[in-house]
């Protein structure tokens, strides 16, 4: 099974390489950030080698895998926590808004296996939610939905094998980070944001509010951005390998030191004067900013 998970690894990554860089030069700092020791092909292989028997399927399973449910689990937590903290070794994380008064949390886990048996398990400590696995998962995945009533003064999410997704939720302070998996933040109203994914896709949809500072980092994958539809900003990009697609409706005066050329991209755009400031920094991958709707 670790042998087997190893060229699993090996022809994921060459995959994804070939995805990245069709039609143009990796780099050496390119290669450097992916095969040095600690560097994003270790920390990924760490991570699906510790986990030899986990199975993440490419299904949406709100729509088309609901049939393979066989357990939920629920809680809710008590008080009010003004700060939440949820994290995961394996498994989905969503956050999402909800109506009522208390923060509850829902776990599914799904298996196309016949007779499959619980693999996962969460505790629940004053804001701390803590999603844990077992050793062999047998071919069973979970997703945990965290359902939020009220505005947080901080919420913290992180998983090192899944999605994490963030929706309809407001805090003063948010960080998010995946590092094998995909990252999802769409409709959040926050201050200060720290959005990082090591290994997958980060999307920044449309109606993310940030009032001050939004940083948002991939090691291995691409970002997408929505620009807010009418607040003023300031955003400062840089792709070290890859590259920057900008909307064509955005105005050519908002661009501000666009740079394109050799294997990255860079740039500055700003609308208005005061507003938040946007950071993003992709070491290998693409940059898709979208101008929003207004």
């Amino acid at each position: 099974m670790k042998k087997a998970m190893i060229i699993t690894t090996v022809l994921l990554v060459v995959s994804f390489i070939t995805t990245l860089c069709l039609g143009a030069a990796l780099g050496s700092q390119g290669l450097r950030a992916l095969f040095r020791d600690g560097g994003i092909v270790d920390r990924w292989s760490q991570n699906l080698s510790d986990r030899a028997d986990v199975s993440l399927y490419d299904a949406d399973w709100d729509e088309e895998g609901r049939q393979y449910m066989f357990q939920s689990d629920s809680a809710t937590l008590e008080g009010t926590p003004d700060a939440l903290t949820v994290t995961a070794n394996v498994g989905n994380i969503r956050v999402r808004t909800s109506t009522g008064e208390a923060i509850k949390v829902v776990l599914e886990q799904y298996s196309r296996r016949s007779n499959p048996t619980s693999k996962y398990d969460f505790t629940i400590e004053g804001g701390d939610i803590v999603l844990t696995a077992a050793d062999e998962l047998d071919g069973t995945t979970a997703t945990m939905t965290v359902y939020v009533p009220y505005a947080l003064a901080s919420l913290s999410v992180k998983t090192a094998l899944g999605d994490v997704e963030i929706t309809d939720v407001s805090a003063r302070t948010l960080t998010a980070q995946a590092d094998t998996g995909e990252l999802d933040v769409e409709r959040v109203t926050a201050d200060n944001a720290e959005l990082r994914v090591a290994l997958g896709d980060m999307d920044i949809g449309s109606g993310v509010q940030i009032t001050q500072s939004l940083t948002a980092e991939n090691a291995c994958g691409d970002i997408s951005l929505d620009l807010p539809a009418s607040a003023p900003f300031t955003l400062s990009y840089t792709v070290e390998t890859g590259s920057a697609d900008l909307d064509e409706e955005i105005p050519t005066e908002w661009l501000r030191n666009v740079q394109r050329g050799g294997v990255g991209a860079s740039g500055t755009l700003q609308r208005g004067t005061g507003g938040a400031q946007y950071t993003v920094h992709v070491t290998l991958g693409d940059f898709e900013l979208d101008r929003g709707i207004d």
